[in-house]
């Protein structure tokens, strides 16, 4: 999948979505309540995600890693009056609470990420919301944004429809996003590249880069 443009990483931003231990470790919150099927897909992206993020520093281009961090006393979901999406599967899921393993970046992120780089504490699924990411990637002269992560379907998902909404273009590498459900995964790029933004692979996004 080819971009039919190429691309000036001083005009990239690279952006990695919720790699944390919750989301995609066997031993987290969703491997334990959910069984090993639910992260296998996350776990099957993380050396395409680590591919991406040893480019876009070979390539001098800014990196920023979100974490998804949950507080026990946040009286705004207790607030709803409709059951969530995990409530109405009758699923009490403790997940990335704040100061825990589960909220910590995977052991495989940790190892690349570098000094440089950023990391956005978001407390819900887009990484835009009440978060300084777009401050921080206005001040970087970023335009283009490259998006990889978890979960497809909706902090993924999430994240590039703000990024659209505030003029960003959207580059997403097909094989550096997940989620554990096979159909929201497709029917979400499907989506983007309708709407939002571009889906290519990383062998697209390398060329358009380094060509």
């Amino acid at each position: 999948m080819p971009l039919s443009v190429k691309l000036d990483p001083r005009d990239v931003g690279l952006l990695v979505v919720d790699m944390q231990n919750g989301f995609c470790h066997p031993e987290g919150s969703r491997g334990q309540a959910f069984g090993a099927d639910a992260v296998k897909n996350p776990q099957g992206i993380i050396p395409n995600v680590v591919s991406t993020i040893d480019l876009a520093h070979r390539l001098d281009i800014p990196v920023w890693f979100t974490q998804q961090v949950h507080y026990d006393d946040d009286v705004l979901r207790s607030r709803r009056r409709i059951p969530s999406h995990l409530e109405r599967r009758g699923v009490k899921l403790e997940l990335c609470r704040r100061g825990t393993w589960d909220a910590e970046l995977l052991d495989e992120m940790k190892a690349v990420r570098e000094d440089r780089d950023e990391v956005v504490v978001k407390h819900r699924s887009s990484a835009f919301f009440q978060t300084t990411l777009e401050v921080e990637l206005r001040m970087r002269d970023v335009q283009v944004l490259v998006v990889t992560g978890t979960t497809t379907s909706f902090c993924v998902d999430s994240t590039i429809r703000d990024a659209y909404a505030r003029d960003f273009d959207v580059v997403v590498p097909a094989e550096c996003v997940a989620d554990s459900d096979d159909a929201a995964h497709a029917a979400t790029l499907a989506s983007i590249e309708r709407f939002h933004g571009v889906v290519t692979d990383l062998t697209g996004l390398t060329a358009a880069l380094d060509g």
